[in-house]
């Protein structure tokens, strides 16, 4: 398949693109003339059995129009269909207004003939090559139709005409060139438009690339969530509030853990570690914010609404407590131990940063007091903490111990605080 004359380079994937395109226009094209043969042949079928004298050459080429696409149908659907096939459809097209203008000459007249169907049918039979997306298709059909026009009028009907007929001037040559002009001139405008057309899906394909481009560039960075969310364009601008349920979660003892280890060892377990944290995450409906060393900024309803954020905030908690402890039996994760904070209210979610890079973040108290719970993990002895506010979002939810009200850094008020018993983060796993 020949790419179309384009300044700029054809993007990778077009020509197998247009070539489906084509294909699927050429379908429906075969699918639209083997309908109008039904049509057709059961119009003269019926005009034969109510005792019309209609000629049985007109139902032998309704019912040849009707094989010809029938075939190519089943060629199509066999997968035998070839190019050189859509020259022969478009001659069968402009065909018919050469088959109905004989077929009237010889019931009617020359007079019938010259004014009635068979003429207005090269127009359709030329109209009938724009949807097959293949300009020079549209030309040629224009030129079959105007050549096949010159020939039947001034070779079968002007002859066959009577002097009378001949004196009013519709047999005159020059009316037939004009005639023939306006056939040609179809066809080119069925070319400009095939090629305005294949232009278009040109820029589609341009369009989807880039699109893909964008998505593999983002997944690399951000959760699927967030790429959706920015590619659906619906971000306003200053970022929009939320309630959200916010988790933090730390590796205890990282520090002592990471000095018995080489640099590259600590990468590859960190990297083991946020794996398995991130499915869990992504299984709950989460967005991992950020990778804080090696602890992670967790959000539960955002960038979409969740209404059930809390439940799935402490259900991936209580999933990432039960997963440590099964890295670190295995060995794995040789001393790994978490330690995780929840608290849930409203905070601002969107973009920050200046015109050359942004990051997808949120930001508000609710943030930084989650990281505070966090914190009074190591002081508490929990591996789970998490606030009222949370707490009563969870609804009849009730395996929590109240651990009374803690004052935290940079909160004038004090939190009240619920842990979960040890055991239950495993079994709830």
């Amino acid at each position: 398949m020949s790419a179309p004359s384009r300044s700029r380079p054809v993007p990778s994937g077009f020509d197998a693109l247009l070539g489906e395109t084509v294909l699927y226009m050429e379908s429906r094209v075969a699918y639209v003339a083997t309908t109008a043969g039904v049509i057709a042949t059961a119009l003269v079928l019926a005009s034969i059995a109510s005792g019309s004298s209609i000629p049985r050459i007109i139902l032998a080429a309704t019912l040849g129009f009707l094989a010809w696409y029938s075939c190519v149908v089943l060629l199509m659907r066999t997968g035998h269909f070839h190019p050189w096939m859509r020259y022969a459809s478009s001659f069968v097209d402009v065909s018919m207004g050469s088959v109905v203008a004989l077929l009237d000459l010889h019931v009617n007249g020359p007079a019938f003939a010259l004014s009635a169907g068979g003429p207005a049918l090269y127009a359709v039979g030329v109209a009938m090559s724009t949807p097959r997306l293949k300009p020079r298709l549209c030309l040629f059909a224009g030129l079959a139709a105007s050549a096949q026009l010159v020939v039947i009028i001034q070779f079968v009907l002007r002859p066959a005409a009577s002097p009378a007929l001949l004196a009013t001037g519709a047999y005159d040559f020059y009316v037939t060139l004009s005639k023939a002009v306006f056939l040609v001139t179809i066809g080119a405008l069925g070319m400009v438009a095939s090629r305005s057309m294949r232009s278009l899906l040109m820029r589609l394909t341009e369009s989807a690339i880039e699109r893909e481009r964008v998505r593999g560039l983002l997944g690399m960075h951000v959760s699927e969530q967030v790429m959706e969310h920015l590619l659906s364009g619906r971000m306003p601008e200053g970022g929009e509030r939320r309630v959200v349920t916010i988790c933090f979660t730390d590796i205890r003892d990282f520090t002592r853990l990471s000095e018995s280890q080489t640099s590259e060892e600590t990468l590859r377990l960190l990297n083991l570690y946020f794996e398995s944290m991130c499915e869990i995450v992504a299984a709950h409906g989460g967005l991992v914010n950020k990778f804080l060393g090696d602890g992670m900024l967790v959000v539960f309803g955002a960038p979409t609404h969740q209404p059930d954020d809390a439940k799935r905030a402490l259900a991936a908690a209580r999933e990432m407590l039960a997963e440590a402890e099964r890295m670190r039996e295995r060995g794995e994760f040789p001393g790994l131990r978490i330690g995780v904070g929840l608290h849930r209210g409203e905070a601002v979610v969107g973009n920050v940063g200046g015109a050359q890079r942004q990051e997808y973040t949120v930001i508000g108290d609710t943030v930084n007091t989650a990281s505070r719970v966090q914190d009074l993990t190591k002081v508490l002895g929990r591996s789970l903490l998490l606030t009222r506010e949370c707490r009563d979002a969870l609804g009849e939810e009730d395996s929590f111990e109240p651990l009374g009200a803690h004052r935290v850094k940079g909160r004038l008020q004090q939190l009240e605080l619920f842990g979960v018993p040890e055991r239950d983060s495993l079994q709830a796993a």
